[in-house]
């Protein structure tokens, strides 16, 4: 990535002298002519949007496509994503934390911010590999394949102390961060009165003897940390080609080890399944994890870890109810991810963990 600063642009200013600088700036010399913009995902917090590119002549080595992410059109979720920090989290990591570790993320051509938050990233596009969907979760060995990821992220920053050091990084002094009893209470609330009825009454039970324990929950805990992008599930990863990608890194942070697995394995599959190879995956995971260099982090301190967790997909989907854009697509999701760590939890027993 050019090192010169890039102008912040929104999806609908970007023109092909534009991104011509860009390629300038990434030593690619094909000049553009010309583009076709399309939507791409369905992201809750910003716009993602694919720019099809037509050149002039001799694009040889030219990307035919690029992929950039910019803050969301509605107000309530871009003011979300600038004041919590989400825009300049992802920003940052693909600056200064991605050329780190060899987890499978796109190239870089841009990633700007301002002192606002307003931002644009400009990337790799890596289709035909297609983002996946939550709803439909995957199979076990996409989950596998998911899992070696996450330990090659894990463990390249495990117990970093240099993290601790840089600005933007938020680094919760809580169990999770970001979400406040208050916001989790408040936003309990709206969940139970909007969805409980569609819901099993086993899943309300739980969730409301969580929401009462939640501040016990969050309370600061001796634990080992790493850099967690800490929403790690399939609607964020892309998948079709040899490797998945991670892509989506709004909410990442210095947090638990333990919590971007538990986030994962608590919604990838069916009940049925992740109850028969959760155990597995997590000791493929364990050993992953070891091999990359992690010391003095035991199966059993990592079983601990992942049932606490478990719970952390219940805050994340209860309060994304009434601080992100409200969609048919995102009731259903949120309706999905409750009931799925719901779930995880009772059958891990992580209940008895409050």
């Amino acid at each position: 990535m050019g090192q010169k600063k890039t102008e912040i642009l929104k999806y609908n200013e970007i023109t092909p002298s534009y991104i011509n600088e860009v390629f300038e700036h990434n030593s690619i010399s094909a000049r553009v002519q010309s583009f076709e913009i399309e939507t791409v995902g369905t992201g809750q917090l910003g716009e993602t949007r694919r720019f099809k590119l037509s050149y002039e002549s001799g694009a040889v080595g030219a990307p035919s496509s690029l992929v950039g992410k910019f803050p969301s059109d509605d107000q309530t979720a871009a003011n979300t994503g600038k004041d919590l920090g989400f825009y300049r989290a992802e920003v940052m990591f693909y600056q200064h934390l991605a050329p780190r570790t060899e987890i499978y993320t796109p190239r870089v051509y841009v990633a700007e911010i301002d002192n606002e938050n307003n931002f644009i990233l400009l990337l790799e596009d890596l289709a035909p590999a297609v983002q996946g969907d939550h709803m439909l979760g995957c199979d076990v060995d996409e989950a596998r394949r998911a899992i070696n990821e996450a330990a090659l992220l894990h463990s390249a920053f495990w117990n970093d102390k240099a993290l601790e050091s840089q600005p933007w990084l938020y680094i919760p002094d809580a169990a999770q961060g970001f979400y406040t009893t208050e916001l989790v209470e408040s936003s309990w609330e709206y969940f139970r009165t909007t969805y409980e009825s569609k819901m099993d009454p086993a899943v309300i039970q739980l969730c409301e003897k969580f929401v009462l324990k939640h501040e016990q929950w969050n309370q600061p805990r001796k634990m080992n940390r790493c850099f967690s992008h800490n929403d790690f599930r399939v609607d964020n990863m892309l998948f079709g080609g040899e490797r998945i990608a991670v892509v989506d890194w709004q909410t990442s942070n210095y947090l638990g080890a333990g919590m971007d697995v538990s986030y994962f394995l608590g919604s990838a599959f069916s009940r049925k399944t992740r109850q028969s190879v959760e155990i597995d995956l997590l000791k493929e995971y364990h050993s992953l994890l070891v091999s990359g260099g992690v010391e003095h982090y035991s199966f059993e301190e990592l079983l601990i870890d992942y049932r606490h967790y478990s719970f952390a997909v219940l805050v994340v989907a209860i309060a994304a109810t009434v601080i992100v854009k409200k969609t048919e697509r995102g009731d259903k999701l949120f309706m999905k991810m409750v009931s799925d760590g719901a779930y995880q939890a009772i059958d891990n027993e992580a209940a008895d963990l409050l």
